[in-house]
């Protein structure tokens, strides 16, 4: 139906009723081959995202023609293909952006009206059909995440819920790549039947550190009846501050809120102190979940007031003017980039590699290259830093004056404590203190290993 993706020159193509008449032929069909027996519902774009795409005027008008066919029901989302960050909402998408549309759809049409895209608040899923803004709600991640969500805002169990944070590093980046789906929030996701919780335990435990994988081994572990213990010298949340000051990631904290919520609830101990190889422990099993800290690369001149750690930057919310260097194109140097182009920063970012942003999903690596070409960031690839000097950086093939430079050269795990806790206890080592990785990983393997005892 859309210009965008139909360039047919037949009677299927051109004008706006060419272009419908090969769908609502097919619609008919389907509608006269049911007869009645089972409702017939079509699904929508309210608006592709896309220049030359369809628009809410004409879609409003194709809603109506199949209104008239006999369809039962409308089903509204948003986007294309070449728009998948609409059709898949992440994170930096607006919660529940297209309910004006269900709304003024509703006004016009009187069979009922589905609408969908993003809805992970429980007040703002109720007032929907409370506000008789649509006649039905469609959740589709949010169930992977919680799939009591439903039973739950029934219930205003609303501390509870665990809300899709719309990362989609779970469930669309690993679908997307061919993997079945799992979920970040939800370590059970995809394998309900072979990762079940286990029965009661009485097991002593103690878990050094409150990181994502701290936490979700804290919480299983009490959820099977163990007595659990956590260890934590800082806050609650580990990573989670670092990770939502970027702009358009502040989703991150739902789930910081909701780990530590859950620690409250089941009245979890944490002790707030540093933990040392020599300290004694009344514990079956010790987890070691005492993440990663950033590598400092062996750059000549690196041990200069002026040159900062992207995490302490982001963590403690840093104010940087002028020219910033940032040494890592990965995920974290990118991240870093947009956090200090929105601060007004002159950005050049520096990779060693060919390419920048890695593992940075489908859904997120548009906009990441909008936002560094808004920002006006200098990338360079293929640049090793051969010395930092008094406010410039030396590169392979240039040199780059700076104010500031930001290191974001990778992780590596923080672990020291392992070998000699082990001459005494049963330890194990998860999330980024095994290998420094992505919370879906951390908060998986938690749950694995405190199931597993």
């Amino acid at each position: 139906m859309s210009t965008h993706t139909n360039h047919r020159t037949d009677e299927y193509g051109g004008s706006f009723e060419n272009r419908i008449k090969y769908p609502m032929d097919v619609l008919k069909t389907v509608i006269d081959e049911v007869n009645g027996e089972v409702p017939v519902q079509i699904r929508v774009s309210v608006d592709e995202y896309v220049d030359d795409g369809m628009k809410f005027e004409e879609v409003k008008t194709v809603c109506h023609i199949a209104k008239e066919m006999g369809v039962a029901s409308i089903s509204l989302s948003a986007g294309c293909y070449d728009a998948v960050e609409y059709a898949i909402q992440p994170m930096f998408i607006p919660q529940g952006f297209i309910i004006p549309f269900a709304k003024e759809l509703k006004a016009e049409i009187d069979i009922p009206v589905i609408v969908a895209v993003r809805l992970n608040d429980a007040h703002l899923i109720e007032n929907v059909v409370e506000n008789d803004e649509a006649d039905i709600v469609a959740i589709g991640r949010g169930l992977i995440a919680d799939s009591l969500l439903i039973d739950k805002i029934k219930a205003h169990d609303y501390d509870n819920i665990r809300y899709c944070i719309a990362c989609n590093q779970g469930c669309i980046d690993r679908v997307l790549g061919g993997m079945p789906a799992h979920c970040m929030v939800n370590p059970v996701a995809g394998e309900e039947l072979t990762c079940k919780l286990k029965g009661k335990s009485d097991k002593k435990v103690v878990i050094i550190g409150a990181g994502p994988a701290g936490m979700e081994a804290a919480i299983t572990a009490a959820q099977r009846g163990m007595k659990v213990t956590v260890y934590e010298k800082g806050e609650l949340g580990g990573k989670f501050k670092a990770l939502s000051t970027p702009p358009e990631k502040d989703t991150f904290m739902m789930f910081d809120r909701y780990l530590v919520s859950q620690m409250k609830k089941y009245n979890i101990e944490v002790i707030n102190k540093e933990v040392k190889a020599d300290d004694e422990f009344a514990a079956d099993t010790i987890i070691l979940a005492t993440g990663s800290t950033q590598i400092i690369p062996p750059i000549q001149g690196i041990e200069q007031e002026f040159v900062l750690q992207a995490e302490d930057v982001l963590e403690n919310q840093k104010e940087l003017k002028g020219n910033v260097v940032v040494i890592g194109g990965g995920l974290v140097g990118t991240e870093t980039c947009k956090y200090l182009g929105n601060q007004g920063a002159h950005v050049t970012l520096v990779e060693m590699k060919d390419n920048i942003a890695d593992g940075i999903g489908a859904t997120f690596i548009g906009h990441m290259f909008a936002k560094l070409a808004e920002y006006q960031v200098d990338v360079k690839t293929s640049e090793t830093v051969k010395e930092i000097k008094n406010h410039e950086v030396v590169l392979s093939n240039t040199t780059v004056p700076c104010d500031y430079v930001v290191i974001a050269a990778g992780y590596k795990s923080r672990n020291e404590l392992a070998e000699e806790l082990s001459k005494k206890y049963d330890v194990k080592v998860v999330g980024d203190a095994a290998s420094p990785r992505r919370i879906l990983d951390a908060t998986a393997e938690a749950y694995r290993v405190i199931n597993g005892l």
